[in-house]
């Protein structure tokens, strides 16, 4: 009678196991099947990240030409204005001299006008 205690304690206890070990079994392929997935996920996000990378590499190798070739353009462009700085400084500096020169020759065209019309010169002076 003992011995059919112990026995059926046993089988119970070995059941228990049993079932534990399957419980746990069964946690341990549903946790290996969602690493599987996470690391599937991963290595895609991997992959796109490393097109990501080559187009943004490419792009920046673009903007790169770009940014090479406006300064080329600006060079250009700076050497242009730098060659045209003397003609622009003659004007500066002889603008006031040119608009006194303007003025007279205004005047002496206004008089020759008043002149030609019949206008005596005395009176245009005076008036």
């Amino acid at each position: 009678a003992i011995l059919g205690l112990i026995r059926e304690d046993v089988l119970k206890d070995q059941q228990v196991a049993k079932q534990a070990e399957d419980d746990a079994e069964a946690k341990y392929q549903e946790m290996k099947k969602e690493a599987e997935d996470s690391v599937t996920a991963l290595k895609d996000e991997i992959t796109e990240m490393t097109g990501t990378i080559g187009g943004k590499e490419g792009e920046i190798s673009s903007t790169e030409s770009d940014i090479s070739g406006k300064k080329d353009e600006l060079a250009v462009v700076l050497k242009r204005i730098k060659d045209a700085q003397p003609g622009c400084d003659f004007v500066t500096v002889n603008f006031e001299t040119r608009m006194k020169a303007r003025q007279v020759e205004k005047d002496g065209l206004v008089e020759a006008k008043a002149i030609l019309s019949g206008a005596k010169f005395e009176e245009f002076l005076q008036g």
